[in-house]
């Protein structure tokens, strides 16, 4: 059992309870809950996502399986049970829940690398509420180690076609705060070349994910991998420039339409050709992540110190 939870487990439940303990919840949503847990054999701790088992569900099981790749979220395992885990921390108490709706619904566990507890969007977040020194550099790392993801998750034929910094993750730290970006979320992966999928529009159907889709994505028409190009331009910008909320819903579809704010091609001039040729309309025209790669190399901008210039670092 798990300490401090003193209910009798179902024995059709016990996998993920009785092989775990130490359970915190530390994410919640429409999609389920994901807790950070000690799997007692190794002991070591995982990150379990738990969410009903449908074909979404197991598409990104699917995909997860598939990719091996440093920044990417490690994938370890998944398993199927007939009920949800849940503790209470508060009252110290475990229950599971069956569905309401079917008594044959079941739920998916996913076992994954646990990552920081902070987000790509907590980090920018922190740099518009706190001027940072080397932002400017450290938004070009981040969207290097994104690029090297993106390429390797296209060099096996799939796109991910929801890339925003909610979903992009860093590996916990090595106490100097460097973990690895990571890539995560791949609820919504397809194959490249799967036309007849069902599912492929279905982010335009919800919204808040809509800002970093691109126009052929947001026009439901047929799109391929350059949709992750699009959004990751999107994500450089945000990464690199000052956006309070107010000004972001202003900004936003000027940016998406390749009208930057007046003092960005004076502050970045290498970021922001790089960032309009990734944010072309015609998909045709953006560069594909291995052209990526080499262009961005070009934004480094060193100093004696190897350092970017400070007078530029501040927005």
């Amino acid at each position: 059992g798990i300490p401090g939870c003193n209910t009798i487990i179902p024995e059709y439940s016990r996998k993920f309870s009785s092989e775990f303990d130490s359970i915190e919840k530390i994410g919640k949503g429409g999609f389920g809950h994901v807790y950070k847990a000690r799997r007692k054999l190794e002991n070591k701790y995982f990150a379990v996502k738990i969410v009903r088992s449908t074909e979404k569900a197991k598409r990104e099981v699917g995909a997860l399986a598939e990719l091996q790749h440093p920044n990417i979220v490690r994938y370890y395992t998944a398993w199927v049970e007939d009920t949800e885990y849940r503790c209470d921390a508060a009252s110290e108490s475990y229950s599971t829940s069956h569905s309401g709706s079917s008594s044959s619904s079941e739920f998916l566990y996913i076992q994954m690398e646990l990552c920081d507890k902070r987000t790509l969007k907590v980090w920018i977040d922190d740099r518009n509420a706190h001027r940072k020194p080397k932002r400017r550099e450290e938004s070009l790392h981040i969207t290097q180690q994104i690029v090297n993801g993106v390429e390797y998750i296209h060099s096996k034929k799939l796109l991910h076609r929801d890339l925003k910094p909610a979903n992009i993750m860093f590996g916990i730290s090595d106490g100097e705060g460097k973990g690895e970006v990571k890539i995560g979320d791949f609820g919504l992966v397809t194959a490249e070349d799967n036309d007849n999928d069902e599912n492929m529009l279905e982010r335009t159907k919800k919204t808040g994910t809509k800002s970093y889709m691109a126009p052929e994505q947001r026009n439901q028409t047929s799109y391929d991998r350059k949709v992750d190009i699009f959004a990751l331009g999107l994500i450089y910008f945000e990464l690199l420039w000052n956006l309070s909320g107010m000004e972001k819903s202003k900004v936003w579809d000027d940016v998406r339409s390749k009208v930057f704010p007046q003092q960005f091609d004076t502050q970045f001039p290498l970021e922001n050709k790089v960032i309009q040729w990734m944010l072309c309309a015609n998909p045709e025209e953006r560069p594909d992540a291995r052209q990526l790669k080499t262009k961005l190399n070009q934004c480094f901008v060193p100093t004696r110190d190897n350092n970017f210039h400070q007078d530029n670092m501040t927005i």
